[in-house]
């Protein structure tokens, strides 16, 4: 018994802690999930990490952030922050030159206090093998599925899936996987995370999209295309995340005038 509780706790603290850093990215265009992440203390900005194509999909020059800001009585209070994306029709964000994520990089101060995960939360490719991933392994995924929020503060929701493809590495073989949980629009940008040895959330992935198998019913006078949900989802390695944020990082350095970074 003491075992399970000592377990239930260290599950708690990890998901909330991973909960607290994952917001809804919204646009009447595009709507995704993101997760806000901090480089080391000498660089002040929040990173806002997603799926390359939720911004892709976002016309015009900004997005909101939905931001949570916590009242005295313990309850929340949504917070919709108006974001740049694109100056002068140019994204803002960086984009991984092969794979589908991208990072939008935020100097000013969000209106509300807003959570971020360290950087060494995103797991690079050694730390995915030091955790001994494997098919069937565990994993839990916070998004917001078909727009669908938790409640009216704006916080993600949270589901349990599993790793359902092999082999994992070496990520430059095999960048993306496969997770077993009900995916849906509105998934894309969303944390795939696990504890760590600490019991602290470790991003291994980011979600990108969802499998289907696509039938085409012909009939004498009408055709018809059905999507048939596999119930997975395609994961991208979270390597690429981290490799993107360092590249957003080194871009704002160049354009400062400061090629030796922060």
């Amino acid at each position: 018994m003491l075992l399970l509780t000592c377990a239930a706790a260290r599950a708690g603290d990890f998901a909330t802690e991973m909960l607290e850093s994952t917001f809804k990215l919204f646009h009447p265009d595009s709507t995704g999930t993101c997760v806000l992440v901090r480089r080391e203390a000498a660089d002040p900005a929040l990173y806002v990490v997603t799926a390359a194509h939720v911004l892709e999909n976002t016309h015009g020059d900004t997005a909101i952030v939905v931001l949570r800001e916590q009242a005295e009585d313990g309850s929340f209070k949504r917070h919709d922050h108006t974001v740049p994306i694109r100056r002068d029709g140019k994204p803002l964000w960086v984009r991984h030159e092969t794979e589908d994520v991208a990072v939008l990089r935020l100097d000013e101060v969000p209106p509300v206090p807003a959570n971020a995960l360290p950087l060494e939360a995103i797991a690079d490719e050694a730390a995915v093998g030091a955790a001994e991933l494997h098919i069937c392994s565990p994993v839990y995924v916070l998004t917001y599925p078909q727009r669908f929020e938790g409640n009216n503060a704006g916080f993600p929701v949270a589901r349990r899936g599993m790793i359902a493809s092999h082999p994992l590495l070496p990520v430059k073989r095999h960048p993306t996987f496969y997770a077993d949980y009900t995916t849906f629009a509105g998934d894309s940008g969303g944390p795939v995370f696990i504890p760590d040895a600490e019991g602290r959330p470790l991003v291994i992935g980011i979600v990108l999209a969802q499998m289907r198998h696509d039938e085409t019913v012909k009939m004498e006078y009408e055709e018809r295309t059905i999507h048939h949900p596999l119930g997975l989802g395609t994961v991208l390695h979270s390597q690429f995340v981290r490799d993107t944020i360092e590249r957003a990082a080194q871009r704002e350095d160049q354009e400062a005038g400061n090629p030796g970074g922060s």
